[in-house]
């Protein structure tokens, strides 16, 4: 069976008996066509089944009405969050990409930077962790080169960047409260790695609460994870090996709040009575733990609609546009009040 050969442009205009620059006007919208040329064109187009080329009509409009979103890994890009930028992106009529990258430095980020810039994306998200260095390359300068706006989620405020976060300082101060409310004294705290802008946002607002509430925060009631719950069994362990008359314990995420369950539960100590164990981030699994964990949820679904929703209104303003009229999901907090911590 023969395939059927795509109806291009200039057959259209051949039937149209128009110019081809007319019919692309028609497609586009131009408003240098008159109404009957227009309605004669578009009764044409319908007839031949006419489909405009995406790559065509990036060339003339200037967009592709793609988005890129770059990852070091799909274990640090959460799918809510992934799902919440691809449900928006296709809302506001965008198609959204997925690249990763696994060692970020500055040549090998200004190169995928180009390469995608060359595949003709209107924008990037970029979804790899501020940590250990790898946000070392970020430079003003060089994103002007890129051409594109690049927005990046989770990285430390700098100058001439755009940044979507969480304000994870506040997150750790309202975890840290539930704990004083409930009349904790001593109150550690498991942090994630210390070259995480993240940990180090949350460490801070364990630090501000307890301070704000006249309790203690020395270092030694400190100990840092890997964010996974094998770490957290581990820190945990070592935390109440060397402060063991803790009473309550802020961890900086639910998984390594697991292995701390476990820690304390190996060590006999009841829980919530003898010590009182918060996570951070809200896991689905979390209220499924023994106990049901007590935490703060971030919406990472917000999150990704967010950062999409500030992109394209950047995309609008470097085409002279005004941004879609749209409401930026609130990125807040929400405290999970759940067995691990005594009711209030």
């Amino acid at each position: 069976m023969q395939k059927k050969s795509r109806v291009r442009l200039v057959d259209v205009a051949a039937a149209a008996q128009v110019s081809k620059q007319t019919v692309s006007r028609v497609v586009n919208g131009s408003r240098d066509v008159s109404q009957e040329t227009r309605e004669h064109v578009l009764e044409v187009i319908a007839r031949m089944g006419y489909r405009p080329s995406v790559s065509a009509r990036t060339l003339c409009r200037g967009r592709s009405n793609t988005l890129a979103v770059v990852a070091s890994d799909t274990g640090f890009l959460a799918t809510e969050l992934y799902q919440g930028a691809a449900q928006q992106a296709q809302a506001l009529g965008y198609t959204l990409l997925l690249r990763t990258l696994n060692t970020p430095a500055a040549a090998s980020v200004e190169q995928l930077l180009l390469s995608l810039t060359d595949m003709e994306v209107d924008g990037v998200l970029w979804a790899i962790p501020d940590a250990d260095g790898r946000g070392d390359w970020i430079d003003a300068a060089l994103l002007r080169r890129i051409g594109v706006p690049v927005v990046f989620l989770s990285t430390a405020p700098r100058t001439g960047i755009s940044t979507v976060s969480f304000d994870n300082f506040a997150g750790a101060r309202l975890a840290t409260r539930a704990l004083v409310d409930a009349g904790r004294l001593r109150i550690g705290h498991v942090s994630g790695p210390r070259g995480w802008w993240v940990a180090r946002e949350r460490i801070r607002g364990w630090r501000t609460e307890l301070a704000a509430s006249g309790r203690e925060a020395p270092e030694d009631w400190i100990e840092a994870g890997d964010w996974s719950p094998a770490s957290g069994e581990r820190a945990v362990a070592r935390l109440l090996e060397r402060v063991p008359d803790l009473d309550a314990i802020f961890v900086a995420n639910d998984r390594m709040a697991l292995g701390g369950l476990l820690a304390a539960h190996r060590r006999g100590l009841q829980i919530p009575a003898r010590l009182a164990i918060m996570g951070f981030d809200n896991v689905p699994e979390s209220a499924c733990f023994y106990p049901p964990l007590s935490t703060v949820s971030q919406d990472k679904h917000h999150h990704g609609e967010h950062a999409v929703a500030v992109l394209v209104g950047h995309v609008a303003a470097g085409f002279g546009e005004a941004p879609p009229a749209m409401r930026l999901p609130e990125l807040g907090h929400t405290l999970m009040l759940r067995e691990t911590t005594p009711p209030r």
